[in-house]
């Protein structure tokens, strides 16, 4: 079930076949925060770097040994899906076409004196110091996020926005991306040179499903949606062959060959009503959380996303959103 916690194993061919997805959804798909609202911009490619993005990934679809390899001595499962996001997205600036990469996750120390007895704990790090083709030295900070809104108007705020188990909401990563991780200064000797500062967001937000999208300002308007509902409402979803996602599988759209992994929506929603019953998986902050499901269409090379939607349990959402 979607939320258990994936066994450590070597990176089978399965596993860097959904990397390589997981790459391409990372760098191609449209970013989630809208641009100009904020105290730094938020990365978005130039269409002559997607060209050639697009093309890099089209070669390594042909041979993806250079990612198999770096996946196995960088992010061997089981990973964060945000620690495997980076490790992605550092494989894209070692070894793609349009950046080069400087420095990734680079610590930042307090100095001495300034806490007794705590001198040089780390205070955070710096996700990518990085050179775009005309040498420009960027700050990339990523984040990659899926939100729920429980909005029940034509228009939603930032507050309207909260995390798969309510621990998050995004105005806490909104202030935690642009006042703090975007704020910091490289530590020596990285600080000899300028750096401009960019959001690098990507993601999913999810809606209620029986009701049009609200409009947020704080949002891409291309941003990727999905839907979410209510565990005693799941009979009012589509029928056919659904696929639970665990959350390591959260970013790019679901695809599989394998057709036993399907089941139907009324199967689907007994084996999350199981799941939320036994024990928290490792690492769960709250729980039971909103489980992702997707549903499915056959095409001829397998089984394809064709909607993804969270179930949440029943009053899950606050009263009166």
């Amino acid at each position: 079930m979607p939320g258990a916690a994936d066994a450590g194993r070597p990176l089978s061919a399965a596993a860097a076949a959904a990397a390589l997805q997981d790459l391409r959804w990372l760098l191609l798909s449209p970013p989630l925060l809208a641009d100009g609202r904020y105290t730094a911009p938020i990365q978005r490619y130039a269409a002559r770097d997607a060209r050639e993005i697009e093309a890099w990934l089209d070669a390594l679809e042909r041979d993806a040994r250079p990612l198999h390899d770096f996946l196995l001595a960088h992010a061997a499962p089981p990973l964060r899906l945000g620690r495997y996001a980076e490790r992605l997205l550092e494989f894209f600036l070692r070894c793609g076409p349009t950046h080069r990469l400087l420095a990734a996750n680079l610590p930042l120390r307090h100095p001495p004196g300034q806490l007794p007895g705590l001198d040089h704990t780390t205070r955070g790090e710096i996700d990518f110091l990085l050179e775009d083709r005309e040498g420009q030295g960027w700050h990339w900070e990523l984040a990659v996020k899926f939100f729920l809104c429980v909005a029940r108007g034509e228009s939603a705020q930032a507050e309207d926005f909260v995390g798969p188990d309510r621990a998050e909401t995004l105005p806490g990563k909104l202030g935690k991306l642009f006042e703090r991780q975007l704020a910091h200064e490289p530590p020596a000797p990285w600080n000899q040179r300028p750096w401009r500062p960019a959001a690098y967001t990507r993601g999913w937000m999810f809606y209620r499903h029986d009701r049009p999208a609200p409009v947020c300002e704080a949002l891409a308007p291309g941003h990727l949606h999905g839907l979410w509902v209510d565990h005693g409402r799941l009979a009012e979803l589509p029928d056919g062959r659904y696929l639970a996602m665990p959350r390591s599988r959260w970013m790019a759209p679901a695809f599989t060959t394998d057709e036993t992994a399907l089941t139907s929506r009324d199967a689907v929603g007994r084996e999350i009503s199981e799941a939320w019953q036994a024990a928290p998986p490792a690492g769960a902050r709250r729980w039971p959380s909103a489980q992702l499901i997707a549903l499915m269409v056959p095409r001829a090379d397998g089984w394809h996303e064709l909607q993804r939607c969270f179930v949440v349990p029943d009053g899950w959402s606050p009263a009166g959103a």
